[in-house]
């Protein structure tokens, strides 16, 4: 069984991310595992924090594009899927978020920046060693 966003080749979740296009694959749309997307888990969720979509256009437009290649790693899906549901849809906690704190303040978060104000090392994904939290 496959994503229920996901029907007939199109993905309905590009209507809420627009920036999902540029994903260089979609097999996890058409198994189980679609449970793991983080589209389609905000998605699920009524809560979504008002700058999710800058959070997810950063992204997809800085992280150097053979790091793409490695979202679908399974650590790579548990630390954001982490993020996702303690910070991005929850709330009580969204405006506790590291990077919500600064667009709040007219900043731009950087890239490496975690919800919780510690900084993830992209170089990590791209050696596929393991994710040091710094």
């Amino acid at each position: 069984m496959g994503c229920p966003y996901y029907q007939d080749y199109t993905r309905m979740c590009i209507g809420f991310f627009e920036q999902i296009v540029q994903y260089p694959g979609f097999n996890t749309c058409e198994t189980e595992k679609y449970q793991d997307c983080l589209a389609y888990i905000v998605m699920q969720k009524e809560f979504k924090c008002k700058y999710l979509k800058n959070c997810v256009s950063d992204s997809v437009k800085n992280i150097p594009l053979l790091v793409k290649y490695f979202i679908e790693d399974e650590a790579t899906i548990k630390i954001f899927k982490e993020i996702v549901e303690k910070y991005c849809t929850v709330e009580s906690k969204h405006s506790q978020c590291a990077n919500y704190v600064l667009f709040e303040q007219g900043k731009q978060p950087p890239l490496d920046l975690l919800p919780d104000g510690k900084r993830i090392r992209v170089r990590d994904f791209l050696l596929k060693k393991e994710i040091i939290i710094e």
